[in-house]
C-alpha cells in the first residue's frame, strides 16, 4: 500500500506543473509566526550572524512559484502555503514586531505565500519521524532546528494522508494565483537616491543575487526597474531628453543588444547611454555582460558621450519604491571574471 502512495505522490509531485519537479517544504516559525502569518511570507537572512552559511537559509533558494510549505511553530503543523512567487532577495522586514532582539542580518530571501489554517500536532507519532526524519526530524522523531527543510516523499505521503487542507491542495489543478510582482508590474515605482557613498570594501561577492530566480521573475523585475528609471531621469533632468532603447521601453523598435538600456541628452548636447541594474535586495553586487563592459569601454573614446549603469535596488512591491544611485566602471566598482566561454579547438 506505502509503495502506490509513494508511487502516486511522486507523479503528482513529478507531472503537476510539467516543465519541473513540484516541492514540498517545512518551516518552522517559532520566533516569527504570528508576523509572518499576519502578512503571509516567509523570510530568512541569507547568512547567519557570523557570516556562516546555514542549511535552512541555503534551502529557501530552491523555493519556486506554486510550491507547498507546511508552516510550523510549538511542535504542531499551523499552516499550509501556497508560494505565491519565486523566492527573491529581501531586506529583513521593516515590521516593528519582526526580530525585535536584531537575531538576523538584514539581507535576506522572502517567499510570498497564500496560507490555510489548519492544526496538526506532529507529537503524536515521534516513531514514524525518527525512521523517515529526512532534513525535517531529528533521531528522536522532534523538528530539527532548521528553519526551512524539503520534505522526503515518505514525509508527504504521510501528511497526505492525514492532513486534508495538505490533500487538497498538493491534488489541486496546476494553476497557482498572479504572481503578487507580477500584479505591480505597471505600477509607477518612486527612487529615492541612495546616500551613503560607494565603496568597494564593502561589496560581499559571496551573497548571490537575482540570478537565482526564474526567468519569468527576473524579466519582471528588469522591468520595473527600467520604467522606474526613465520616470527618475525625467524628473530629476526636466529639461533633458530621457529614450528608452531597449525592449522592455520600446517593444516595437527597442533592442537588447546595444549594451544600455536609456539614452538621455541634456540641452548642452550632452549625451549619456544608461545601464539600468535592478535587484530586490540592497546587495551592492550586479553582473555586467561583456557587451556593456565592451560599450561603456567604446564610449570612452566619444566626445560628449558617457557611459553610466543606474543601479536601482531595494525594490519593494508593498511600498512601491526602491533606491537609485549612478555608477561608473571607472571609480565605482571592482570587476572580477564570472565565467569565461570555451570552445574546443579543432585540431
Amino acid at each position: 500500500m506505502l509503495i502506490v502512495v509513494l508511487s502516486d505522490i511522486l507523479t503528482v509531485l513529478t507531472k503537476k506543473y510539467g516543465d519541473r519537479v513540484m516541492n514540498v517544504f517545512l518551516v518552522t516559525q517559532n520566533k516569527s509566526h504570528e508576523v509572518e502569518f499576519s502578512h503571509e511570507f516567509i523570510w530568512s537572512p541569507k547568512r547567519n550572524k557570523k557570516g556562516g552559511m546555514t542549511a535552512g537559509f541555503e534551502t529557501m533558494k530552491d523555493v519556486r512559484r506554486g510550491d507547498i510549505i507546511l508552516n510550523t511553530y510549538d511542535q504542531a503543523i499551523k499552516g499550509v502555503s501556497v508560494a505565491k512567487e519565486d523566492v527573491y532577495s529581501s531586506d529583513r522586514p521593516d515590521l516593528p514586531e519582526f526580530d525585535t532582539e536584531d537575531s538576523w542580518n538584514i539581507d535576506g530571501w522572502r517567499v510570498d505565500v497564500s496560507i490555510v489554517p489548519v492544526d496538526f500536532s506532529l507529537r503524536e507519532d515521534r516513531k514514524y519521524f525518527s525512521e523517515n526524519k529526512g532534513q525535517t526530524f531529528d533521531k528522536r522523531g522532534m523538528l530539527q532546528q532548521r528553519y526551512l527543510s524539503k520534505l522526503t516523499p515518505e514525509l508527504i505521503a504521510y501528511f497526505d494522508a492525514r492532513i486534508p487542507e495538505f490533500s487538497a491542495q498538493l491534488k489541486a489543478d496546476s494553476n497557482v494565483p498572479q504572481g503578487e510582482w507580477d500584479k505591480v508590474r505597471t505600477a509607477s515605482f518612486a527612487l529615492h537616491e541612495k546616500q551613503d557613498s560607494f565603496s568597494t570594501a564593502d561589496l560581499n561577492w559571496d551573497v548571490p543575487v537575482e540570478e537565482l530566480m526564474s526567468p519569468d521573475l527576473k524579466a519582471i523585475i528588469g522591468l520595473i526597474g527600467e520604467r522606474a528609471a526613465v520616470q527618475y531621469l525625467r524628473e530629476k533632468y526636466p529639461d533633458a531628453t530621457v529614450i528608452g532603447r531597449s525592449k522592455n521601453l520600446d517593444p516595437q523598435n527597442g533592442s537588447d543588444s546595444l549594451g544600455y538600456d536609456i539614452e538621455m541628452t541634456l540641452e548642452n548636447g550632452e549625451r549619456y547611454l544608461i545601464d539600468v541594474k535592478s535587484t530586490t535586495g540592497t546587495s551592492d553586487m550586479f553582473f555586467l555582460s561583456a557587451n556593456e563592459h565592451h560599450v561603456a569601454e567604446v564610449t570612452k573614446d566619444v566626445a560628449n558621450e558617457s557611459y553610466y549603469i543606474l543601479r536601482v535596488s531595494g525594490l519593494n512591491k508593498d511600498t512601491l519604491t526602491g533606491n537609485v544611485q549612478f555608477v561608473t566602471l571607472d571609480d565605482d566598482v571592482e570587476l572580477h571574471v564570472n565565467s569565461y566561454r570555451a570552445l574546443i579547438k579543432k585540431h
